[in-house]
């Protein structure tokens, strides 16, 4: 007797499948799973460009407490404090110059016991403590205002007509002393007009109330400040903000000590922060000339955002219909064929650990992380070289910057990053070659800095380090 066996359902792609699987013209920002923790993946050109993994304990960085001071340690120049029960953090005494001490009398000094405002500015890392700020700032995708100095500053990007635009736009509002050298206004009543009260639910704070100190505070005015032209949507960015400000320093004097004032946001926000932030900066890099080895301009990527989780699908679509992001999301469903299957995630982040990056010219590079320094090596590899070396040598070098500063946010490097770019005898194309790797890294959301090259030809390079690298990542959470 035979036995009827069930037949399986077909895990082909479907044409619908295949379509979403093409970014060779449109990029793809997958919010989704990967052997079992939840993370952020850009991919553009079926190529990983970035990797965000959300710890199972969430980033602190961001977030404002009253925290006690537990020592203070001179030999070492910083202080511990403590923000939450049994969490110590390391704060500079260099960065203690606008304390805010609520438990007595500000007099200069920082004792122990002593109670304060400050924000967490770096999590936990292996032996280190996280690292707290007394300099608080908040910010948006417009404007940042911190304590410290008066100053209004404006960002590199912006030209001199925005400035310009922008600074009309300040003194229309009043925000600016003239009197102070264009300082911005340390009056409460400018920085948050009467008519804002109702809409910011500050009508109960009374800034006049002798308990209250406005520290002294400067903005930044960021690059896309620039790109919004019209002027009430850009002073209403600019009164939300000054509203969560203020409202955070006034009632500071009214919370108990380890209080937190402000959390940071969810890590889905926070990765479709650094996401529009370096989109809309790489539209910008790549409209110069002479960045590719081919120096043929790249067209401009359309990207859509892809989840297969509906706590984040939800998420998503609540901050869309805040911020109207303009790109479309998709919730994807199929359970024969997953959205890590579907885009093979496995293979692009193998790719993505292994110490070779191999270059469409046939060069490749090396990276090694040290303890001290990340080193990576550029070669020629099987590029076949033309009549003339410094063609090839330059034509490679060009393409390995260009994937140098991708690698740079794809693995999360950091610290001192030192290159090794095939040795060029003109002057001029190493001028040149710096030139493309700084504009380069001018799209990375975190604070990179190309140094100078050095007499043996290296070129150093400085990254800020905020969170883990992507191989760090993914050993901890035991991938």
């Amino acid at each position: 007797m035979s036995r009827k066996i069930a037949q399986k359902p077909s895990v082909t792609i479907t044409k619908e499948e295949a379509a979403l699987r093409q970014t060779a013209s449109q990029g793809k920002l997958l919010f989704t799973s990967y052997h079992g923790q939840r993370c952020a993946l850009s991919i553009r050109d079926d190529r990983l460009i970035d990797a965000s993994f959300f710890p199972k304990i969430p980033s602190k960085i961001g977030s404002v407490y009253i925290g006690k001071v537990k020592s203070v340690a001179k030999n070492i120049n910083a202080c511990f404090v403590e923000i939450e029960k049994g969490e110590l953090c390391f704060l500079s005494l260099k960065e203690t110059g606008m304390l805010q001490t609520l438990n007595r009398t500000p007099d200069g000094r920082l004792l122990e016991g002593d109670e304060i405002l400050v924000q967490v500015t770096r999590d936990a890392q292996k032996s280190k403590r996280a690292s707290v700020t007394a300099q608080i700032s908040l910010s948006n995708d417009y404007f940042v205002l911190a304590m410290g100095s008066e100053r209004v500053c404006y960002s590199t990007k912006l030209d001199k007509k925005q400035k310009g635009n922008l600074h009309k736009f300040l003194q229309d509002l009043e925000l600016l002393n003239i009197e102070r050298g264009n300082c911005l206004t340390q009056e409460c009543r400018l920085l948050l007009p009467d008519a804002w009260y109702t809409q910011s639910d500050s009508e109960h704070l009374d800034f006049s109330s002798p308990k209250f100190s406005l520290p002294p505070t400067g903005l930044i005015v960021r690059t896309r400040a620039g790109e919004l032209e019209c002027a009430e949507e850009l002073s209403e960015h600019f009164y939300q903000l000054a509203a969560a400000y203020l409202r955070l320093l006034y009632i500071a004097r009214y919370r108990s000590c380890f209080s937190c004032l402000k959390r940071t946001d969810t890590e889905i926000l926070a990765a479709l922060e650094q996401f529009t932030g370096e989109h809309a900066a790489a539209q910008e890099i790549r409209s110069e000339e002479n960045v590719c080895m081919d120096e043929t301009p790249h067209s401009e990527t359309a990207w859509e955002i892809i989840t297969d989780q509906e706590t984040f699908y939800e998420q998503l679509l609540q901050h869309e219909k805040k911020n109207s992001l303009g790109i479309p999301i998709r919730f994807y469903q199929d359970s024969m064929l997953t959205l890590s299957a579907l885009y093979a995630v496995e293979s692009k982040m193998k790719t993505a650990l292994e110490s070779r990056v191999w270059l469409k010219s046939g060069g490749y590079l090396v990276i090694e992380p040290t303890e001290a320094l990340t080193v990576i090596d550029v070669n020629t590899g099987k590029y076949e070289a033309g009549k003339n070396p410094e063609d090839t040598y330059r034509k490679v070098n060009l393409e390995a910057a260009e994937e140098v500063a991708l690698q740079l946010r794809l693995r999360n490097l950091s610290g001192i990053i030192i290159v090794d770019f095939i040795n060029m005898r003109t002057p001029g194309d190493n001028a040149h070659l710096l030139h493309v790797l700084k504009s380069l890294v001018k799209q990375d959301k975190i604070q990179t800095t190309v140094i100078d090259m050095t007499p043996l030809g290296l070129v150093e390079i400085t990254r800020k380090k905020i969170s883990k690298p992507l191989r760090e990542q993914l050993q901890t959470y035991s991938i």
